[in-house]
């Protein structure tokens, strides 16, 4: 190309440059062989395997965590304003004890199924056998007499019942809750946990305050599981289902363990 005065110069282009390259990749294509493309894909997906399990699993259980939250709030919520008008008592343990515990409720929870004392209206809770925590079966609670059974619109599902004359008398009922319903594990301490009503204090207690009661009902080999609730709430992870050497006012965290 020339100027107005004749002056002829140089233009750069892209396409100039890569086919003005002396001699750069000839008429050769580079590309990955079928060999090199399975075993690429091989690796990932070895790597998938090994860390989507993991994944999905802290996903579902920040999800549990969230729920317990909420559902502490809306049931501390709902004591809260009973109690103002309202003089507590140890409720019985009975099919009345249960309605009772659930009228005082009823009004701040959406509600999709009632199953009353029995279970057969739409599974408002899990039929079969639940587990504590390590695996042994514990019981069924879908056709107890003594439980009001609920189905949330969300999926979970609430238990309701009495307390009655215990070795707890200063609990006045109690609350089951079940963050995904009929969904497994069905497991205390997984997707299973349980509030209790204090009269002592006014308060409603997530049960496994304190360090004695955590280990003896959430993390012993012989734990029942329902001791794991003040855990999930207070402590905002489930840290002891991977871990040992949790401590109610120690390490609070598998990563507080290895700091």
């Amino acid at each position: 190309m020339k100027d107005k005065k004749g002056i002829r110069k140089s233009v750069f282009t892209l396409a100039g440059s890569f086919s003005n390259s002396a001699g750069y990749a000839g008429k050769h294509k580079w590309a990955f062989t079928l060999a090199e493309v399975l075993i690429t894909l091989g690796i990932i997906g070895v790597v998938a395997a090994m860390t989507l399990p993991t994944l999905i699993q802290k996903y579902q259980e920040k999800v549990t965590v969230n729920k317990l939250k909420k559902m502490y709030s809306v049931l501390s919520q709902a004591y809260n304003l009973y109690r103002i008008d309202n003089e507590l008592e140890i409720i019985p343990f009975s099919a009345e004890g249960a309605e009772k515990v659930f009228n005082i409720f009823k009004p701040y929870l959406k509600i999709a199924t009632d199953c009353g004392t029995t279970n057969s209206a739409a599974g408002c809770f899990y039929q079969g056998m639940y587990k504590k925590i390590h695996g042994a079966n514990h019981m069924s609670y879908s056709n107890e007499a003594t439980h009001r059974k609920v189905l949330l619109a969300d999926g979970s599902s609430l238990i309701f019942r009495g307390r009655g004359a215990s070795v707890y008398a200063n609990y006045a009922m109690e609350v089951f809750y079940d963050v995904n319903g009929g969904a497994p594990p069905n497991t205390w301490g997984i997707d299973l946990f349980e509030f209790d009503f204090n009269i002592e204090n006014g308060k409603l207690e997530p049960n496994g305050i304190g360090d004695e009661l955590f280990q003896r009902n959430c993390i012993a080999a012989n734990a029942g599981g329902w001791g794991c609730t003040a855990w999930v709430i207070f402590k905002g992870n489930m840290d002891y289902l991977h871990c040992d050497g949790l401590t109610w006012d120690g390490a609070s965290s598998c990563k507080d363990l290895n700091n």
